[in-house]
């Protein structure tokens, strides 16, 4: 059903791990399936120095996590809140299913609700 790169980084993913000296913790949960993660974020104030999760969930939502943390680091924190949607979820390595969606999308929302700022959002 998923390709062997969805299920090898399923299996063996790359940035699950806490990081002990984040700047930016953030916890979101998907009302819709239940899916968990937290997010652990470094910055140099305005790049992503790096950036881990911890979590528990569905094939989509872990690989879409880890895919997000790993892909995320050296940018800038408003680049990546104003990546659209729709070339958030083409960039995942399978197609998804509109009922799916919310799945793939967790990591990035879990980001823009974190990351707003007083007043600037």
């Amino acid at each position: 059903m998923y390709s062997d790169e969805v299920m090898d980084r399923y299996q063996n993913p790359v940035k699950n791990s806490k990081m002990e000296d984040y700047d930016i913790k953030i916890d979101e949960a998907s009302t819709t399936c239940g899916d968990k993660i937290i997010l652990y974020i470094k910055t140099d104030g305005e790049r992503i120095k790096d950036m881990t999760w911890q979590g528990e969930g569905c094939i989509l939502s872990i690989v879409s996590t880890d895919l997000f943390c790993e892909n995320s680091v050296g940018k800038e924190i408003n680049g990546i809140k104003e990546q659209d949607d729709l070339s958030f979820i083409e960039s995942f390595p399978v197609k998804i299913s509109p009922g799916r969606i919310n799945c793939v999308m967790l990591p990035l929302r879990a980001f823009r609700r974190g990351t707003r700022q007083p007043g600037r959002e």
